[in-house]
């Protein structure tokens, strides 16, 4: 399931066109991108590749005459699993692909992966954030944003060590996102020795009144969401309807313009982590962010990360040499770090980042703030 925070700041979903002066004999490295062009995510799906395309014309753009151009190819896998498996592998078939960009949700995903595990092809993961996504044992796989369950963890160092959270409470709903953000939070609470649990509801019916009174019992002093906004944010006012006055944390689900539009008032003061870095504090991404925004307008997160699924790739194999997969794949999984758009990455040996990381905002008067990331990396000021 793709975060609908992840997903919010949303840009043009026009595609860009491949530089017309790159020459027929330039050397080069073919990259394909599989995601939604059709169907109910295909708005999301064609971010995602205005992303890619935008990367691919500003690298060629300022490419050196010794550097390979770059050609990508994109696919429509409709954002379900059968199409994700055909589609894969029709972006593998092709011997002159290096690597893919994909897909867009989960269940794509994850149906995709034995495909481009049998034709060793490097998969980049640019929105996915489920743990299973890399817990398969392949090899091949490398994640950009950070996993849940991570991300759970920075949320319990932040409730903990900045807001001095004692008795927080983790709450997620039985559906696929949350429950591993809230296993995180839940580990790294009890290990800074924090007595700490958990209240799990339903997310096909919702009672958010009873949800609210099985949270109270553990008389909370800061409340964790681990989920959605638009399948929990319901349970904010219940809670303060029942008379609830501690803090709210809240994963990057809730980095969402619904958070700060309909509930407003209940989620103020509210922080939430996002793998959405604040490019003001940025400064090594600062000149792709203004060519990226001069050329092609607003960058939002699903455009950064399909920019720097390209960018990574294209990084690669500047700095390695490698031209084919098997290159390319040793390459990600010894090399590192490779600057993208949206930060450095060095991968571990199932493709997360080895040093990952998450940004807090807060919410004020309506609005999102920066607040801090939650480990500095060179990436971003603060």
């Amino acid at each position: 399931m793709i975060r609908s925070a992840f997903l919010s700041g949303l840009g043009s979903a026009a595609g860009a066109t491949q530089l017309a002066a790159v020459l027929p004999f330039t050397a080069s490295i073919r990259v394909a991108l599989v995601a939604p062009q059709s169907g109910e995510a295909a708005a999301l799906g064609k971010q995602l590749a205005h992303g890619a395309y935008a990367a691919v014309d500003e690298l060629n753009r300022y490419r050196a005459t010794f550097e390979p151009a770059v050609l990508l190819d994109v696919f429509d896998d409709h954002g379900t699993a059968a199409d994700a498996i055909v589609q894969a592998s029709f972006a593998t078939g092709n011997p002159t692909t290096i690597a893919v960009v994909g897909h867009l949700g989960v269940a794509p995903t994850y149906a995709a992966l034995q495909t481009y595990s049998n034709a060793n092809c490097p998969l980049i993961v640019p929105t996915v954030t489920d743990d299973s996504i890399t817990n398969q044992g392949y090899r091949n796989v490398f994640r950009l944003p950070t996993k849940d369950s991570t991300e759970g963890g920075f949320l319990a160092d932040y409730a903990i060590g900045t807001m001095g959270a004692k008795a927080p409470h983790a709450v997620a709903q039985d559906g696929d996102y949350g429950l591993s953000v809230a296993a995180g939070f839940i580990r790294r609470a009890s290990a800074l020795k924090l007595n700490v649990a958990g209240t799990k509801f339903s997310y096909d019916r919702p009672n958010y009144a009873d949800a609210a009174d099985a949270v109270l019992l553990h008389h909370p002093d800061c409340v964790v969401l681990c989920g959605n906004v638009e399948d929990m944010g319901p349970l904010l006012p219940a809670l303060l309807a029942k008379g609830y006055g501690g803090k709210f944390v809240a994963s990057q689900g809730f980095f969402d313009p619904l958070t700060a539009s309909t509930y407003a008032k209940e989620a103020d003061g509210m922080v939430i982590s996002t793998n959405v870095p604040y490019y003001p504090l940025a400064p090594s991404a600062a000149q792709q962010v203004r060519d990226y925004q001069a050329s092609f307008g607003t960058l939002g997160p699903v455009n950064a990360y399909g920019y720097a699924g390209v960018q990574l790739i294209a990084a690669v194999t500047q700095f390695s040499g490698a031209q084919n997969r098997l290159a390319l794949l040793r390459a990600l999984q010894t090399g590192g770090p490779y600057a993208t758009i949206v930060g450095s990455y060095t991968f571990g040996p199932y493709g997360d980042a080895l040093v990952p990381n998450v940004y807090f905002y807060a919410v004020h008067d309506g609005k999102f703030t920066y607040e801090r990331q939650a480990r500095s990396t060179g990436f971003m000021l603060k």
